[in-house]
C-alpha cells in the first residue's frame, strides 16, 4: 500500500511542479509576456527618443545661429517677426 502511494504522489508532484514553472514561465513578471511587453514599449520609446533627438538638434543649430560670434541675420528676423506677429503690408508670409 506505501509503495503503491509513493507511485501516486511522486507523479502528481512532479506534474505539478512543472505546471507551476511553466505557468511562470509565460506569465510571471520576468516570463515570456512581461519580456515581449517591455520589448514593444522599448521600441516605442526609441521612436520617441529618436524623434526629441531631431528635435533638440534642430533647436541646437538655430540656437548657434542666434549667437553672437555666428549670427544668422535673416534666422533673427525670421524669429522675431514670428515672435512679435510682425509683417510689412506687402509681403506675403508662409508659415511652416
Amino acid at each position: 500500500m506505501e509503495n503503491k502511494l509513493r507511485n501516486i504522489v511522486f507523479p502528481i508532484t512532479i506534474v505539478l511542479l512543472l505546471t507551476y514553472f511553466t505557468y511562470h514561465i509565460f506569465q510571471g513578471q520576468r516570463g515570456i509576456l512581461a519580456w515581449i511587453r517591455l520589448d514593444k514599449k522599448l521600441q516605442e520609446q526609441e521612436i520617441v527618443l529618436s524623434k526629441l533627438t531631431q528635435e533638440k538638434e534642430k533647436l541646437e543649430r538655430e540656437a548657434y545661429l542666434l549667437r553672437p560670434d555666428s549670427l544668422d541675420i535673416d534666422l533673427l528676423e525670421e524669429k522675431s517677426r514670428q515672435l512679435l506677429n510682425f509683417a510689412h503690408s506687402n509681403e506675403i508670409v508662409i508659415q511652416n
